[in-house]
C-alpha cells in the first residue's frame, strides 16, 4: 500500500519555510541600527514552490567543516526595502515592516499546523482509532 501524503508533505514544507523566513525576518530586525545594511527577505511560499526556488546548500561532512552559505533552509533571500525605509547611514530595516512580515510568517506557520494536525485527525478517523 503506498500511502502517497502530498497535502503532510507540503503541510511540512509550509511549516520549514516559515520557519526559514522567520529567521530573516529576526536577522533584519537585530541589524535594525546596523550602518550600511540591506534588509532581506525570502520569497512567499506560494512564488517558491511555483518557481522550485532552492539555492544550493553544501552539506558539512565533518564538525569542522564551515557552513557554505546562510543557513535559510535552502531558500535564496532577495534584498528589500519598505517605502521610505532606508536611513542615511544605507541601513534599509523597517521595523514595522519586519512586524507585519513576522506576523504574515506565524500565521503561514499556524496554517501549517492546522493543515498537518487535521490531516492527521482525518487519517486516525479513517483508521478508526
Amino acid at each position: 500500500m503506498d500511502l502517497k501524503l502530498n497535502i503532510l508533505s507540503m503541510a511540512s514544507s509550509l511549516a520549514a519555510h516559515s520557519a526559514a523566513r522567520q529567521q530573516v525576518v529576526a536577522e533584519n530586525v537585530a541589524h535594525a541600527d546596523t550602518p550600511g545594511y540591506r534588509a532581506r527577505d525570502i520569497a512567499d511560499f506560494s512564488a517558491t514552490l511555483r518557481d522550485a526556488e532552492m539555492a544550493f546548500a553544501a552539506k558539512q561532512t565533518r564538525p569542522g567543516h564551515l557552513p557554505f552559505a546562510d543557513d535559510t533552509g535552502g531558500y535564496r533571500t532577495r534584498e528589500i526595502t519598505a517605502f521610505g525605509a532606508e536611513s542615511p547611514n544605507g541601513n534599509t530595516v523597517s521595523l514595522e515592516d519586519q512586524m507585519m512580515r513576522s506576523a504574515h510568517v506565524r500565521q503561514n506557520h499556524d496554517m501549517a499546523l492546522g493543515v498537518y494536525g487535521k490531516s492527521l485527525e482525518i487519517m486516525r478517523a479513517s483508521l478508526g482509532k
